[in-house]
């Protein structure tokens, strides 16, 4: 019986990693959860735009961006993060927040582009 628990275990543990299950919680923490404090808590505007939006998720998706091509894993995964966003701004911020769901998919590309062609400049 032993055996046979652990193989599932194996076998649920590949799968979750296979799916990415660190950038999974990384996104929903980051953009569900995240905004959802914010807009609870009543941050200035400001702050939740230039702190929260700009700064914090922007280097968020640059260093996803980095991170995925790094650990060679599937370019799919870029979406995981602005798809995650879009959905917690959709429900807990302002309108014109789910703009930057494309700002954060063009900013997780571009890293892992700009990561890929200095690796091969470096080789």
């Amino acid at each position: 019986m032993v055996p046979i628990i652990r193989e599932l275990g194996e076998q649920v543990m590949a799968f979750f990693e296979r799916i990415g299950w660190r950038y999974w919680i990384i996104s929903v923490i980051m953009g569900i959860a995240v905004p959802a404090l914010v807009a609870w808590i009543g941050i200035d505007p400001v702050l939740r735009f230039g702190g929260l939006l700009a700064l914090v998720n922007g280097c968020l998706a640059i260093g996803l961006g980095r991170m995925i091509y790094r650990r060679s894993q599937p370019g799919w995964w870029l979406l995981i993060w602005p798809v995650v966003y879009l959905i917690g701004a959709y429900l807990f911020l302002p309108q014109y927040t789910i703009y930057f769901a494309v700002v954060y998919l063009c900013l997780s590309y571009l890293s892992y582009g700009l990561t890929q062609t200095k690796k091969i400049v470096e080789s």
